[in-house]
C-alpha cells in the first residue's frame, strides 16, 4: 500500500507543484524605436582603384614566369674519359657492354643525337645525318660498336684484352671529340 501512495504522489508531484507557482503578468512593452538611418555614402573612387591595383600585382606576382635554376653541363668528353677511369680502376675488367655503353652516351650527348638507348645502328645513321663527324670516322665507330656488340651477343666471343679494349676507346672518343671541336669551329 504503500508503494501505491508512493506512485501516485509522483505522478501526481507536477500537478500539485503547478499550482505553487504564480503566474506573473507579462512585462508591458516598450514603444519601438526608430529606424536606423543609413549611412551616408561617399562617392570616392580611390578604394576601388586600389583595390584593383592591388589585385593585378598579386595576380602578375602569381602568373610571372619563374626562372629555373640551370643546370651546369658537364662536358661530355670529361664524363666519357671518367667514366672510362672507372672502368680501368675496376678489377673485373672492361667488357664490351661497358665499353660501348660509354661510346654510345659520349657521341650522343656530343653530337646531340636525341634518344635514350641508341642502339648501334640508330647511332651511326644520327652521326651521319649529322654531317659534322668525318665519314671515316663514322665507319670507324661503326666497326667499334659492331665488333662490341658481336662481343655481346656471340655465344662463342673470344675475350677481348682490357688494355687494348680500354685503348681503342680512348682514341675512338678523342677522334670524336677532335671532329665536334673541327665542326663547332667551322659553323
Amino acid at each position: 500500500m504503500k508503494r501505491l501512495a508512493l506512485a501516485a504522489a509522483l505522478a501526481l508531484f507536477p500537478i500539485v507543484v503547478s499550482g505553487a507557482i504564480k503566474a506573473e503578468p507579462a512585462p508591458e512593452l516598450r514603444p519601438p524605436r526608430p529606424e536606423i538611418p543609413p549611412v551616408p555614402i561617399a562617392r570616392s573612387h580611390i578604394a576601388w582603384v586600389l583595390g584593383g591595383l592591388g589585385a593585378a600585382i598579386v595576380f602578375a606576382v602569381l602568373c610571372w614566369p619563374r626562372r629555373k635554376q640551370s643546370i651546369p653541363l658537364t662536358d661530355p668528353f670529361t664524363v666519357a674519359h671518367e667514366k672510362l677511369a672507372a672502368v680501368r680502376a675496376d678489377t673485373g675488367g672492361a667488357t664490351p657492354v661497358e665499353v660501348s655503353a660509354i661510346v654510345r652516351r659520349y657521341a650522343a650527348d656530343a653530337f646531340v643525337i636525341e634518344g635514350g638507348g641508341l642502339t648501334s645502328e640508330e647511332l651511326v645513321s644520327g652521326l651521319v645525318t649529322l654531317r659534322s663527324c668525318p665519314v671515316e670516322l663514322t665507319n670507324a665507330v661503326w666497326h667499334f660498336l659492331s665488333d662490341c656488340d658481336r662481343a655481346k651477343f656471340s655465344p662463342a666471343a673470344e675475350p677481348s684484352e682490357k688494355s687494348a679494349l680500354l685503348a681503342a676507346t680512348a682514341k675512338l672518343i678523342d677522334n670524336l671529340e677532335a671532329a665536334r671541336a673541327k665542326a663547332a669551329r667551322t659553323l
